[in-house]
């Protein structure tokens, strides 16, 4: 889970950690891209905006090298449709918006794990 808001990150942590996955969190670039890197993920949670980069930003970093099986779901507070076709384009499996229920994300992770 990488997004700037660090109540997010604990919230969404807590919520998946009980559905049983193993959830790392990240505030921001170097600490996702460390983890990323380090722990090899099936899938990510990534925030739309960061602050210090933007999600797109960071999509484009994760999809490099070795990181192109990496699964990553976009997750925005703002509809935007060219954002989600950007993100698409560049190997996001999904883009959804906030405020979205525990039952529907944990729908799109397994149906990205699957």
């Amino acid at each position: 889970m990488v997004d700037d808001e660090a109540e997010i990150c604990a919230l969404t942590k807590k919520f998946l950690t009980r559905k049983n996955y193993d959830v790392l969190a990240a505030t921001d670039e170097p600490a996702a891209l460390e983890a990323i890197e380090k722990e090899r993920p099936d899938l990510v949670l990534l925030d739309v905006r960061l602050g210090s980069i933007s999600g797109i930003e960071l999509l484009r970093k994760i999809k490099q090298g070795n990181n192109k099986d990496i699964k990553v779901i976009m997750v925005t507070a703002l509809d935007d449709e060219e954002a989600a076709a950007e993100a698409k384009s560049l190997g996001a499996e999904d883009y959804i918006t906030k405020p979205f229920t525990s039952d529907s994300l944990t729908k799109i992770i397994e149906k990205r794990l699957a």
